[in-house]
C-alpha cells in the first residue's frame, strides 16, 4: 500500500467516525440519554445554541433534566450532507439538520446547519465548539440568539473559529 493510499483511507476513517458521532449526539439527544451526549463533547467545550450557551455537560443537563420533565414531548433530528475539513488531529465540519418538536398535539420544524470544532483526544473524536445556525427557527425562538447564515464568505462555516472565541 502506498503512503497516498493509506493517507487517502485514513481520511475516510475519519470522516466517517465524524459522521457517526454526529449521528450519536442526535439519537442521543433524541432519546434524553445524558452519558452518550457527554460523551460526544470534549471535557472542556462549548455549545452555542441560540438561547443556551454553555459546555456539552451542561446542555446535557438541559435537555436530560428540563426537557424530559416535559411530558409528551418528542424531538427528532434529521442530519443531511456534512463537510468535514480535516487537519491531523483537528477538523472542521458543517452538517445540515432539520429538527421537529411535537409538544400537546402542535408541531414544529426548524433547519439549518451546525457548525462544529472538532478535535481528536485519545484517538476518538469529540465535539470542541458547536455552534447552531439556522436558516428557520421554530416559532418561539428568536433568531438574534443566534449566529447569522450568510450566502457569502461571512457565514460561519467559512470563519474557522475555535473555542473559545471572540465575540461575534
Amino acid at each position: 500500500m502506498t503512503d497516498d493510499t493509506a493517507r487517502a483511507i485514513q481520511t475516510l476513517l475519519d470522516k466517517q467516525a465524524l459522521a457517526e458521532l454526529l449521528a450519536v449526539l442526535s439519537s442521543a439527544v433524541d432519546r434524553g440519554d445524558h452519558d452518550r451526549i457527554v460523551a460526544c463533547y470534549a471535557e472542556e467545550s462549548f455549545d452555542d445554541h441560540g438561547i443556551f450557551k454553555g459546555s456539552g455537560r451542561e446542555f446535557a443537563d438541559l435537555i436530560c433534566t428540563s426537557l424530559n420533565s416535559v411530558q409528551g414531548l418528542v424531538n427528532h433530528h434529521l442530519l443531511g450532507q456534512s463537510v468535514f475539513d480535516l487537519d491531523g488531529d483537528e477538523a472542521y465540519g458543517e452538517t445540515f439538520f432539520v429538527f421537529h418538536a411535537a409538544f400537546e398535539g402542535t408541531s414544529q420544524s426548524s433547519f439549518g446547519r451546525y457548525i462544529d470544532y472538532f478535535r481528536r483526544i485519545d484517538s476518538l473524536w469529540k465535539i470542541v465548539y458547536r455552534r447552531v445556525v439556522p436558516d428557520h427557527a421554530l416559532a418561539l425562538d428568536d433568531l438574534s440568539n443566534y449566529w447569522r447564515s450568510s450566502r457569502d464568505g461571512h457565514d460561519p462555516s467559512y470563519d474557522r473559529l475555535r473555542w473559545p472565541s471572540p465575540a461575534r
